[in-house]
C-alpha cells in the first residue's frame, strides 16, 4: 500500500510541475521570462515520473493497463483541478461538445 501512496504522491507532484511548464505562460510573465529553467525542470520531473511508474507497475504486479488507467485518471483529475483554480474553466458538457464539434 505504501508503494501505491508514494507513487500517487509523486505523480501528483509531476503533473503539477508539468501543468505549470505548459500552461504557466498564460498565467504570468515569469514563465515566459524563465523558459529555460522550465525546460531544465523537465529532467528531474521525468525521472520522478519514471520512478512513480515503476512503483505503480510493481504495485499492480507488473501489469501495464491498470497502471496506465490509474496514471491517466490522476492526470485528468489534476488537469481539471489546476485549470479550474487558475483559469476558472470547468469541465462541462458544453466544453466536451465543443471539442467533439471541431
Amino acid at each position: 500500500m505504501s508503494q501505491l501512496l508514494l507513487g500517487v504522491f509523486i505523480l501528483i507532484a509531476v503533473y503539477i510541475v508539468g501543468w505549470h511548464q505548459l500552461y504557466g505562460q498564460f498565467i504570468h510573465s515569469f514563465y515566459k521570462k524563465y523558459e529555460m529553467w522550465l525546460i531544465w525542470l523537465s529532467v528531474p520531473n521525468t525521472l520522478l515520473s519514471i520512478y512513480a511508474t515503476k512503483l505503480l507497475t510493481e504495485y499492480f504486479e507488473g501489469k501495464m493497463w491498470p497502471n496506465r488507467i490509474f496514471t491517466f485518471s490522476i492526470g485528468i483529475v489534476m488537469f481539471t483541478i489546476l485549470t479550474t483554480i487558475y483559469f476558472n474553466e470547468r469541465l462541462s458538457l458544453n466544453v466536451t461538445l465543443q471539442v467533439l464539434w471541431k
